[in-house]
């Protein structure tokens, strides 16, 4: 073997012995417990990646909320104008007066809306809950207790009260169910001949509870609400009009 060779030779052995030793360090770390570091690039997600991850389902169902608006399954019967020869033939109003029909719709609810004569010193758009059912612990209730008149018909009856020009109707509506807690809003009103929502002119000024605020019904409570509708100038004395809401729980 010339040198050459030989210096040849013993450079390769010293490699092979130099990658063995490097292997059995390695073994030797993953035995003892030990981890290897990892590159950055093994460890480093992208910015492309961290911006574009999804949420999880579990994130996505913990931020659903209720929609504005009724369930698509509730079938209202919208038809003021229908009920209103109803109304008029079942009522009398004075010449001087205005006759004022309050029909509200919530039979998809799990309970009959009651109306009452506010109390003198109510301030209209009060909503209170209260964790009773007993109407002489409803502050926004009178002592008289007075109901408005009603007129019965196959759905939702009519409550109705009479007033003047300029001067308002002022009632309590009430609700009470032994069932569980639960949220609501009433949607829509309609109105024959007037339903009092044209906002330059308007025929009534109606201060109601139809502007999609969400209520809450206590189980074995009270909800109680004052609205009040005032008929201006626009309609004449002797006249009967008919206003109908709808009212339902959420849509999911």
């Amino acid at each position: 073997m010339n040198r050459e060779t030989e210096h040849t030779r013993r450079r390769i052995l010293r490699t092979f012995g130099s990658v063995a030793v490097a292997g059995l360090a390695g073994c030797n770390a993953l035995d003892s417990g030990q981890q290897p570091t990892a590159t950055p690039t093994e460890t480093t997600a992208t910015p492309t990646e961290t911006a574009t991850q999804e949420p999880t389902p579990t994130q996505t169902d913990s931020t659903e909320h209720a929609t504005p608006g009724p369930p698509d399954a509730v079938d209202f019967a919208e038809n003021p104008a229908d009920l209103h020869p109803t109304l008029v033939e079942a009522t009398d109003v004075a010449a001087d007066e205005i006759l004022i029909g309050l029909r509200l719709e919530d039979s998809s609810l799990p309970f009959t809306t009651e109306v009452y004569h506010a109390p003198a010193d109510a301030d209209v758009h009060t909503t209170r809950t209260y964790d009773t059912q007993d109407l002489s612990q409803v502050g926004l209730v009178p002592e008289s207790k007075r109901t408005l008149d009603t007129v019965d018909i196959d759905r939702e009856d009519i409550h109705y009260g009479t007033t003047t020009v300029g001067e308002p109707l002022t009632v309590t509506l009430v609700a009470r169910h032994n069932g569980e807690t639960f949220d609501w809003s009433s949607w829509e009103r309609t109105g024959h001949p007037y339903d009092g929502n044209d906002g330059e002119n308007p025929a009534l000024n109606v201060d109601c509870y139809c502007d999609g605020t969400v209520y809450t019904a206590p189980s074995g409570g009270t909800w109680a609400r004052v609205i009040q509708v005032t008929p201006t100038e626009r309609v004449a004395p002797g006249t009967t009009v008919l206003l109908n809401w709808t009212s339902s729980r959420l849509r999911r």
